[in-house]
């Protein structure tokens, strides 16, 4: 082929919007500087807002490479669009550096030695949050995975230590002064063995450096057979067994009897799970006070299937009457039912009854509905991988449902996030219109509403409350007051239509927590508030600021606000991040 033919077939490849344009320096330009044009106006071309910032900077370093012959086969409008997506993203690149400079400064306060697991999540969670963009300027992230770490190790090496300390006291519960010395020797063995972080729990070493004191002083030996031959009814090979009244001053007291901090019974065996038996389409089990297993760190996990049921053992301990589970799944519905002797059983704490997704013929998009017979109400649940884990204090039917967010002037900012995330769950404010509005002062109803539908809170008993009307209304407030989450402004008046302040939002929060069984010990020990404009508040306020602040509701930075009287639309970003941040939702 020809030059003049190779010049024609690359100009017939060049696509028809730019044969209109640059004839002239078409004609004159090289075939290689034409190909290589072309390329670099794809590459420009398929740029999109989706386009990484690799992509956009691989473009612009395609046309710097190009030669002025080939620039010029470039139309301006062309370049104009690569200017566009670059500034695009140099704004992009601010917004995200804003964003990850947010986390960065959370991740610079972790404490290892203080902070929480949930307060480690939910740092976690903010970072995955960030777009790829602010994840890369985010230059800090060892320090989060080495929190991440630690709470691994609290989790594991730290819970077996404790199992093995509790079954090191309750091994020193059988020796006492009539132990032989081969006995005392293995207790210390035992306590030898045990590992650094285990040897910290032991509450019963005092003991075994007396009973080792003990015969191990030929005076006290000494002593006991010549004052006291009349205690003397046994040799041992390794001592003496003796009996004497506790108040005398020679007397080492036997406190082999006394009870440890733990209570594990030395024979507990505790499998994964009980399972249920499965008879006539339905999965029933029986638990009875001598079934549970005094570990008070692990509740009673039951297999009914592959539906698991996880049951606060502490109840159980309590019940004077057997406690009956029976569960079921028809018509893509699961029906769950508790009982105590003839009636129906109600926990003070939740149970969690996890499903899969597909059992209920459902996807993790929808949402979780407790049925009625008046219809359905929200129900407390997440989605965690391919199931839904239910949460509730009472039997029920409960069903998937797909979302609607019915509100239509939701914002694009984090407030919104939050209302639709919440809208989603059915946990919604209280009004009838489609418009949220959330400039607008939340009240108290709204609050308390809200609350008692993410935590699916209600109670039939018969409230003191004059001010509200509307009967399902006074069934949420009377189960936030049992609960002690949240209570009127007197016995009589719940006074509705009351602002919240950022103080008092605090404190439901706090309240809030504790119902969930939240560990604060961390503020109760240590009352540690970064905000300044607080100290002359109650202390119930400052401890629930600083509860707030322990598990990053806020971020402890500038001022509080306390009296400052809460929108919708940041209650609403208050009471979703406060969920968020121990993993409720």
């Amino acid at each position: 082929m020809n030059k003049s033919k190779l010049m024609l077939a690359a100009l017939a490849a060049i696509p028809v919007s730019i044969g209109m344009i640059g004839e002239v320096e078409a004609e004159g330009a090289a075939a290689p500087d034409i190909v290589a044009a072309d390329k670099v106006r794809e590459m420009i071309q398929t740029l999109n807002d989706e386009s990484t910032p690799i992509e956009i900077s691989a473009a612009r370093k395609a046309y710097e490479a190009l030669n002025s012959e080939a620039k010029k086969l470039i139309e301006k409008q062309v370049v104009t669009n690569l200017e566009y997506f670059e500034s695009r993203l140099a704004v992009q690149k601010a917004q995200a550096e804003k964003e990850a400079k947010v986390v960065m400064d959370r991740i610079n306060r972790i404490d290892k030695m203080k902070y929480t697991e949930a307060q480690i999540k939910s740092i976690r969670m903010a970072y995955n949050a960030l777009s790829d963009l602010a994840k890369s300027s985010v230059i800090n992230l060892h320090i989060l995975i080495d929190g991440e770490n630690y709470i691994i190790y609290q989790n594991t090496v730290v819970k077996q230590a404790k199992i093995d300390a509790n079954a090191f006291d309750i091994y020193m519960n059988d020796i006492s002064r009539s132990s032989t010395t081969h006995e005392i020797a293995r207790a210390r063995s035992l306590y030898n063995n045990l590992s650094a972080e285990a040897k910290r729990h032991v509450t019963a070493l005092e003991k075994l450096v007396r009973l080792e004191t003990m015969w191990r002083d030929p005076y006290y030996i000494e002593l006991v057979y010549t004052y006291y031959p009349d205690y003397i009814h046994e040799i041992k090979p390794g001592g003496v067994v003796i009996e004497k009244p506790a108040y005398d001053p020679l007397y080492i007291p036997d406190d082999s009897a006394s009870t440890v901090v733990t209570t594990i019974p030395k024979t507990a065996t505790w499998s994964n799970y009980e399972t249920m038996t499965y008879q006539n389409g339905r999965y029933t089990t029986q638990i009875t006070t001598s079934q549970v297993k005094n570990i008070t760190d692990r509740n009673m996990r039951l297999k009914a299937g592959d539906i698991e049921i996880i049951i606060p053992t502490s109840e159980i301990k309590s019940s004077t009457a057997t406690v009956g589970v029976s569960v079921n799944v028809a018509n893509n519905q699961l029906h769950i039912q508790f009982t105590e002797g003839n009636r129906a059983k109600t926990f003070e704490n939740t149970v969690e009854v996890h499903v899969p997704v597909s059992k209920l013929k459902a996807n993790t998009s929808q949402v979780i509905q407790r049925v009625l017979s008046t219809g359905t109400s929200p129900a407390s649940f997440k989605v965690d991988g391919s199931k839904f884990i239910i949460r509730t204090a009472t039997g029920g039917t409960f069903k998937a449902a797909n979302s609607s967010v019915i509100y239509t002037d939701i914002p694009n900012n984090d407030q919104g996030r939050a209302i639709r995330e919440l809208a989603k769950r059915g946990i919604l404010f209280n009004t009838k219109s489609r418009l949220v509005q959330t400039y607008k002062q939340v009240s108290k109803l709204d609050a308390a509403i809200m609350i008692a539908s993410a935590l699916d809170l209600s109670s039939n008993a018969k409230s003191k409350y004059l001010d509200i009307a509307n009967a399902q209304q006074l069934k949420l407030v009377q189960g936030l007051l049992e609960a002690g989450i949240m209570s009127g402004a007197t016995s009589s008046r719940f006074t509705p239509n009351a602002s919240v302040t950022k103080k008092e939002a605090a404190i439901i929060i706090a309240n809030m927590y504790r119902y969930l069984n939240q560990d604060l010990a961390k503020v109760y020990n240590e009352l540690n508030i970064s905000y300044t404009d607080i100290a002359n508040l109650t202390f119930e306020a400052r401890q629930s600021i600083a509860i707030l602040e322990l598990f990053g509701v806020v971020d402890g930075q500038g001022p509080f606000s306390p009296e400052k009287t809460l929108s919708r639309g940041e209650f609403a970003e208050l009471i979703y991040n406060a969920l968020i941040s121990i993993d409720y939702l």
